[in-house]
């Protein structure tokens, strides 16, 4: 036994370990796949995976349904990402254990390669190349099920500081029709702390049970998952726990996200007391559910205050009710008498917003962590009601006491808000507008957005990054760090950082200041996560939509929405006419076109579509995860999916006149090859250059970019493809890295092994 164990040891310490992909099911044995049957139906999909100290166990519970009309034989596949070593495989079919065979790279892609080529279907070219488990299934009677259990375990990568588990879902988009339930959970076990956690492909709930436990969890339901869910954490080496993830592609400048999280533990002692003022609309359009609705928001958020903290209330509609006059203590006589007073709201009068808003800010206190909490359902009425004036008041107002932090947040209700005014005063004041729409619950919107900030830990921030020069950095003021929240910010860096360096993220609690490092190296030339690519795009073009929104068109900001969107396929629904076009869009059409769609939208602040503007910019500014790109919210509030486009990696594929098209793709470039679906030459490409397998699994009819060449695969073309042509393809192409994580290195998996060795003996 302890031989074995040595070397499964061994085999991981060469090869490392990442999550192996999830089983399809195919029909028809390996020397006879059949063409046209459709394929299995995944009823439901359920994973849960056990993180501890890098050594991952991870269960899968899949329900397949036969829908053709008479029995079936199947293949089972697992294919493995590059590089995978699983050391315990177990495979059960309706509760009987079966045997699966191991093929090595060769012989399954043999196999890929037959599914393809008979069925017509590249999809799984993503994972040609790699080894994989292979089981036959039979039988499997018409309209029957067959459930199928896995478990398998693995020791995960570590590069930096930061460890990285894949779960491969998109093989269930081969799923014969949507899949009902798709649930993945994965707990986080660390002896040391855990400090960020992070999915670029997915936007993730994170449960953070104890500095040494996190629950990272999806959910979905009738949907064909398009990708496979990436997760990252990391162990935090001081309360602040600093992490990076970049991209890199030669020859052109890095992608970065840094992640900051403060551990639990170190959130209890550091919670920094805040001055919080609500300002609460109680004019006479507030009548009735709404004002029944805010009452119970802001009695929530005053029981939750802490009691360091001071606070205030002021209600206003045509004139002003102030509960204390000026901050006070939240002792608990002062919340009790907080309580009353808001019982005793009505609405009825006008809106004064410009006296609301200035009475707030002169009860702000000099030096200390100020927030006004402001809520209102419409225009000024009474008082100042010009709202450029308004605007340029409060900035005078809360100038009047110099470095004196204060965040404003506000909350929309309504359609009858102007949407350009409100977000530009919170945005002017630090903070971010919120919108209620009438079908929503002002008290469920409230009290969740009240839970995230009641306990800041670190404020005024500040990033500093060496050596390191870096541009267009979203967020571009950094928010406070609260109790269970983390920093997520994105950037670019130049292409010419060759050293490390050291990042340090500065902040202010209570009355120190606080420092936090991290040494580290952004690369040169190796490839790292390319989703960070397409999230960083959408940031930036949510930012220039808000710019334009609220300061008015700019011909350069029009034309760079419309370049990141053609660079990076991240489409809005004033681009969504570049991948609705039967050709090609030339670029200066396009941008006059979106010019004039953003021109026509912008000049309406008020109403349904306003607030859905507002929203998606908004949305795009805080985009967790590429598996939410391309869509936006309508007038009506309903959320839309621009058809016909895929994002691969980092590049968007529109598909026009039945073909798909590297959105970077214009009119005026040469296509210097054609080759023939399913030939020879077609499976020659996916060898040769296994970096084109994503971009092929989108069609069978799809136009590609290798490098600088254009390749067009379609019903015509090139069946075999001559050496010298490979290598001209090859020699024109950039120097690329795989974009998967790093093996682990050897001392971070002699460390995650150790206690496993130690289970395992005992």
């Amino acid at each position: 036994m302890r031989c074995s164990v040595l070397l499964t040891v061994t085999l991981i310490l060469i090869a490392g370990a990442t999550a192996f992909a999830d089983g399809m099911l195919i029909p028809g044995p390996p020397h006879a796949i059949i063409a046209d049957e459709p394929y299995f139906t995944v009823k439901y999909h359920h994973v849960k995976s056990e993180i501890r100290d890098q050594v991952c166990t991870t269960y899968v519970d899949q329900v397949f349904v036969n829908e053709g009309r008479r029995e079936m034989e199947a293949t089972y596949l697992f294919p493995l990402p590059p590089g995978a070593v699983v050391n315990k495989f177990t495979l059960i079919a309706d509760g009987e254990e079966i045997k699966a065979r191991l093929l090595d790279k060769d012989e399954a892609q043999r196999i890929y390669e037959e599914i393809v080529r008979r069925r017509k279907d590249p999809a799984l070219l993503t994972y040609a190349g790699n080894n994989a488990y292979q089981a036959r299934i039979y039988p499997i009677p018409p309209k029957g099920e067959r459930r199928i259990e896995l478990r398998y375990s693995e020791v995960l990568s570590y590069d930096s500081g930061l460890i990285s588990y894949l779960y491969p879902l998109s093989p269930e988009k081969l799923s014969h029709k949507p899949i009902e339930s798709v649930v993945f959970t994965a707990d986080i076990y660390s002896q040391q702390a855990i400090g960020s956690v992070y999915s670029p492909t997915h936007d993730i709930e994170v449960n953070k049970l104890s500095d040494n436990h996190v629950r990272a969890s999806y959910e979905a339901n009738d949907v064909r998952p398009e990708r496979d869910i990436l997760l990252y954490y990391n162990v935090a080496t001081d309360p602040v726990g600093l992490s990076l993830i970049t991209f890199k592609e030669a020859d052109d400048d890095g992608f970065y996200l840094l992640l900051a999280a403060p551990t639990i533990e170190e959130d209890e002692r550091e919670v920094v007391p805040k001055n919080i003022l609500f300002v609460l609309d109680t004019s006479g359009s507030m009548s009735g559910e709404k004002i029944e609705q805010a009452k119970e928001a802001l009695t929530f958020c005053v029981d939750s205050l802490n009691r360091q903290d001071q606070f205030n209330i002021v209600a206003f509609s045509d004139s002003i009710k102030d509960f204390a006059g000026e901050l006070v203590a939240a002792t608990e006589d002062r919340v009790r008498e907080a309580r009353d007073f808001i019982k005793a709201f009505d609405a009825n009068g006008g809106t004064d917003i410009d006296t609301a808003l200035r009475t707030a800010l002169a009860q702000r206190e000099r030096g200390d962590v100020n927030y006004i909490v402001f809520l209102t359902d419409g225009q000024p009425t009474v008082g100042v009601t010009d709202e450029a004036q308004i605007i340029k008041n409060v900035a005078e107002e809360a100038n009047k006491m110099s470095r004196t932090p204060t965040r404003l947040f506000i909350f929309g209700v309504g359609y009858d808000v102007n949407t350009n005014f409100l977000d530009k005063l919170s945005q002017d004041n630090g903070g971010l507008t919120t919108y209620v729409r009438p079908t929503e619950d002002i008290e469920v919107k409230v009290s969740n957005f009240f839970g995230k900030i009641s306990q800041p830990i670190l404020t005024e921030l500040s990033l500093d990054y060496g050596s390191v020069a870096t541009y267009d950095e979203f967020p571009r003021e950094l928010p406070d760090l609260f109790h269970g929240s983390q920093l997520e910010v994105f950037g670019r860096y130049e292409k010419e950082t060759t050293e490390g360096t050291t990042i340090r993220l500065t902040g202010t609690a209570g009355d120190d200041s606080k420092s936090f490092e991290l040494k580290c190296e952004l690369p040169e030339v190796k490839k790292g996560t390319d989703h960070i690519a397409a999230l960083w795009a959408a940031r930036k073009i949510g930012y220039l939509l808000d710019q334009i929104r609220l300061s008015g068109e700019d011909k350069e900001l029009v034309d760079e929405i419309v370049r990141l969107s053609l660079e990076y396929g991240i489409l809005t629904e004033y681009t969504a006419f570049l991948a609705e076009e039967d050709e090609a869009v030339p670029l200066a059409e396009a941008e006059e076109r979106a010019g004039l769609t953003m021109d026509a939208a912008f000049k309406v602040g008020y109403g349904a579509g306003a607030t859905s503007r507002a929203q998606n910019a908004q949305v795009m500014q805080q985009q967790k995860g590429v598996y939410a790109t391309n869509t936006y919210l309508d007038a009506g509030g309903n959320l839309q999916r621009i058809a016909n486009i895929q994002n691969v990696g980092q590049r968007g594929y529109v598909q026009r006149q039945g073909r798909w098209e590297d959105t970077r793709y214009q009119p005026d470039m040469e296509i210097v090859l054609q080759v023939q679906a399913y030939s020879e030459a077609y499976f020659q490409l996916s060898r040769n250059f296994p970096q084109l397998n994503q971009q092929m699994s989108v069609g069978d009819n799809v136009l590609v970019i290798l490098g600088d060449q254009v390749i067009e695969i379609g019903g015509e073309g090139k069946a075999v493809l001559s050496d010298a042509e490979l290598r001209e393809l090859g020699a024109s192409q950039q120097v690329q890295t795989g974009a998967n994580p790093e093996p682990a290195s050897k001392p971070g998996v002699l460390a995650a092994l150790f206690g496993w060795i130690v289970g395992l003996f005992s």
